[in-house]
C-alpha cells in the first residue's frame, strides 16, 4: 500500500468519525441518549473513543513503511 493511499484512507476515517456524534443526535431512538456508567454514549464518544481512534488513525497512517 502506498503512502498516499494510506493517508486517503486516513482521512476517510477522521471525516467519519467528525460525521457520527451528529448523526447518532438525529436517528430515530435517540442513541446518543443512551446512558453508560451514568454518561451518555455521546460523551463516552466525544471524551474518549473519539479521539483514541483518531490517534490510532493518524498513528498507523504515519507508520514508517
Amino acid at each position: 500500500m502506498s503512502a498516499n493511499r494510506g493517508r486517503r484512507i486516513a482521512v476517510v476515517v477522521l471525516i467519519l468519525l467528525l460525521l457520527l456524534p451528529p448523526l447518532a443526535s438525529v436517528l430515530p431512538g435517540s442513541p446518543g441518549a443512551l446512558r453508560v456508567a451514568g454518561i451518555t454514549l455521546l460523551w463516552w464518544y466525544a471524551a474518549l473513543v473519539g479521539p483514541l481512534a483518531a490517534a490510532v488513525t493518524v498513528a498507523l497512517s504515519r507508520a514508517p513503511r
